[in-house]
């Protein structure tokens, strides 16, 4: 977005509170009747986006491919909600000017000096043509003599129209913390049974009969002596270590599973009463 808030950059984008938080997406762009310059969008807030709320551009300035009002979000989703589809009237003006003058400090105007703003969508070229959701149409075509479609029934008129409504489902999903899952490392302690071969030293005494004496080249005398010997055993040693046995790998991973989501919609329904027989159109 450029550094002026054109209103070709502003449809579609997101206006944005002074903390950063998304208050909505910009639906319309108003211009001052006078000056030709934006002064109010239409933005669509709540939790799918289905409402629509007017917020002025007085001290908007444009961050990045945004916008960034002087208002917190809760500011924007509490006022008041006036009907604009392609121009704003004076007196619903003033009072979303009042209200705004309240939480922000937009200026209230004076004696009687409102301007009138007129409505756009995103604008295809120079010829005034405008493109809102698919459907094209002049400015002319959609509010002509500057009234609003859905306005006042004249019961004497010849010819009149009416806006006939419906809820539609607009169901997403939210992303929010389920729970937390830990994992502990313990210490379990086994008892082992291990047989282990050992040896020891004994003395083996042999008697072995001199059947020639006068071989024996030690006469000896008759003495009380005695020779020493040392004897070796094993014994069983026990030493343990820290070895590593095995790598544990841990990883999130996304589980898809559907929910039936069911509830009530709403739809007018247009009756007729009155004498004589009244025609069907193709819609009915």
């Amino acid at each position: 977005m450029t550094s002026e808030l054109v209103p070709e950059n502003l449809i579609g984008h997101h206006v944005l509170d002074p903390e950063g938080n998304n208050v909505g997406k910009i639906k319309q762009v108003f211009l001052d009747d006078r000056t030709g310059e934006p002064s109010w969008v239409s933005v669509h807030t709540g939790l799918f986006g289905t409402k629509e709320t007017l917020v002025p551009l007085q001290g908007a300035r444009p961050t990045a491919e945004d916008i960034e009002i002087p208002y917190d979000k809760a500011t924007v989703k509490d006022a008041p909600q006036v009907e604009a589809d392609r121009h704003v009237d004076p007196e619903d003006e003033a009072i979303v000017r009042d209200y705004f003058a309240k939480h922000g400090g937009v200026p209230r105007q004076s004696g009687g000096d409102t301007d009138n703003m007129t409505g756009r969508s995103s604008t295809d070229d120079e010829t005034n043509t405008w493109t809102e959701g698919g459907d094209t149409g002049s400015m002319v075509g959609r509010a002509r003599s500057g009234e609003r479609l859905g306005g006042p029934v004249d019961p004497g008129a010849d010819e009149v129209s009416m806006i006939r409504h419906e809820e539609q489902v607009e169901i997403g999903v939210e992303r929010r913390e389920s729970g937390q899952a830990r994992m502990r490392r313990h210490v379990d302690t086994e008892r082992f049974d291990e047989t282990v071969p050992v040896h020891h030293e004994e003395l083996e005494v042999e008697h072995r009969p001199i059947t020639d004496p006068s071989q024996v080249t030690d006469d000896g005398d008759l003495e009380e002596g005695e020779q020493i010997f040392t004897l070796y055993e094993e014994r069983p040693v026990v030493s343990k270590k820290n070895v590593p046995v095995e790598e544990v790998h841990v990883r999130k991973r996304d589980v898809t599973r559907e929910e039936h989501v069911e509830g009530e919609i709403r739809k007018e329904r247009f009756e007729f009463e009155g004498e004589g027989d009244v025609p069907r159109s193709d819609t009915d």
